[in-house]
């Protein structure tokens, strides 16, 4: 938020000399009064008065770091109404705290508006913010099924394909199997036929030995 960042930027100019010119007021400036106030009550003290934070709160030598620090992310909604005192106070703006007290009172009040600022805004960003991440979480978890349903997809489609590889094998051994038994099927034909063949010579040359053995015997005794 560029409104919180100015104000933080700014806080970065001020020293504790800065810090200490401002407890030194004996007689408080109104607007000093008005701007150590609204600081005060942002930072949900015990006391708003002018002697408690001379003492207390602006004698801390963390009193700077303590704003930037400053958890506003959760601010109690009691503190939030009781900054509206302030924030719609027209004398209280960084000009006129500035021209009605110091420099040190403009980054002061800069800083108490950027946080009253970021409050109402983090109100309507926040339920953004969850639905965005409710969204997110419901895209990962679709996404994480989907991941998973690829997975199985991916295993079936394995498992598919080394089913069909193991058919095609089959298959081609049922067609070697059945082209090896046609092959042995014509070779038994072939055989049997050629054997029909050689027994019928065998008898056609059975007959012709016995007719050359009857005529021998005809020229032998003649």
């Amino acid at each position: 938020m560029p409104e919180l960042e100015s104000a933080l930027k700014s806080l970065d100019s001020l020293n504790k000399g800065d810090i200490g010119e401002i407890r030194g007021y004996t007689n408080v400036p109104k607007a000093v009064a008005l701007t150590v106030s609204a600081v005060m009550t942002v930072l949900n003290e015990k006391k708003l008065d002018w002697d408690y934070a001379k003492k207390e709160v602006l004698a801390d030598p963390k009193f700077i770091q303590r704003l930037k620090d400053f958890d506003k992310d959760n601010i109690p909604p009691n503190v939030v109404t009781k900054m509206q005192k302030y924030i719609q106070d027209p004398e209280f703006t960084p000009d006129k705290v500035q021209s009605g007290g110091s420099a040190a009172c403009k980054s002061l009040c800069m800083w108490v508006r950027a946080i009253d600022l970021y409050s109402r805004v983090s109100k309507t960003v926040a339920p953004k913010k969850a639905a965005l991440a409710d969204a997110q979480a419901k895209l990962d978890a679709m996404n994480k099924t989907l991941k998973d349903a690829n997975s199985k997809l991916s295993a079936i489609e394995n498992e598919l394909a080394s089913l069909q590889a193991t058919f095609d094998k089959s298959l081609k051994e049922k067609d070697d199997l059945e082209y090896n038994i046609d092959l042995s099927s014509k070779r038994l034909t072939a055989a049997s036929a050629l054997t029909g063949s050689l027994a019928d010579k065998v008898v056609q040359w059975d007959i012709l030995v016995k007719e050359m053995e009857e005529t021998n015997k005809t020229l032998a005794g003649d």
